[in-house]
């Protein structure tokens, strides 16, 4: 059963991150898209034919999949260890599942008819933790460890440490070597993406000021005005649409082993 919800966690994944890809390019290209995050596809899927039935779909498998995550990181079926590669590896699936589970609900939500999230929910919830006692220092301690754990999947990509919990034998041989490129370009283009995401956390903690976190919509747009606007743009659509495609791949050859 989680093994299946597994899947369709990463084959939901794989359809939201190919809307906020597709999106990006066509702004790229002045065709009429725009940089949104993962909860503006969950909008753009609730406005097609049968979107609410693809929501609910969406909203069991991200749940299913959040579960997973966290039964992965405090079980350690993967065994990755307590070595520092290890731990930032399960620390990481505790950040997944969190962020996914939190998006399956709104997804269950927007199909129901309720409110959505507003967009400012990193900068809201930055605020709240920043009043607690430690906030801030909880603040910068949890985006040193975003930046950290982005660091880690630029590495992974570029080091070639992609496929290896794939079986890859469903696969024709000579499409292997393209799709675990393409994988690679996708996971390193998302580890930039989440770097920015988590220094900005450590800036907002720095500067005692939650205004100053941001999301991953306001995230994907600092670094594309950060350089060239539009030929970064273009690379991070490509990037998250080839991420889509490496999530996809996971869903169907990703070596799950029984957590429980």
């Amino acid at each position: 059963m989680i093994e299946r919800l597994a899947r369709l966690g990463y084959a939901s994944k794989a359809v939201i991150y190919l809307i906020v890809g597709s999106l990006a390019l066509t702004a790229a290209f002045n065709r009429g898209g725009r940089v949104t995050d993962t909860s503006g596809a969950l909008r753009v899927i609730l406005t097609k034919p049968f979107g609410q039935t693809i929501l609910i779909v969406l909203s069991v498998g991200l749940c299913g999949y959040a579960v997973w995550r966290f039964l992965d990181a405090f079980l350690d079926p993967d065994r990755h260890g307590t070595s520092a590669g290890g731990l930032v590896e399960r620390i990481g699936n505790v950040i997944r599942a969190s962020v996914y589970g939190a998006l399956g609900i709104e997804a269950f939500r927007l199909s129901r008819g309720l409110r959505g999230s507003t967009g400012r929910e990193t900068e809201m919830w930055t605020a709240r933790i920043m009043d607690w006692p430690l906030g801030v220092w909880i603040v910068g301690l949890v985006g040193l460890m975003i930046v950290a754990y982005g660091l880690f999947q630029i590495v992974r990509a570029l080091k070639s440490r992609v496929g290896g919990s794939l079986d890859m034998t469903p696969v024709p041989s000579h499409l292997r070597p393209m799709l675990i490129n393409i994988s690679r370009f996708g996971i390193g283009a998302r580890g930039i993406v989440i770097v920015v995401l988590g220094s900005f956390l450590v800036r907002a903690a720095l500067q005692h000021n939650p205004r100053t976190a941001a999301g991953t919509r306001e995230t994907m747009l600092e670094v594309a005005n950060a350089f060239d606007g539009r030929w970064m743009l273009l690379g991070l659509g490509a990037g998250l649409i080839a991420y889509a495609v490496d999530q996809a791949l996971h869903a169907g050859c990703r070596r799950i082993r029984p957590v429980i």
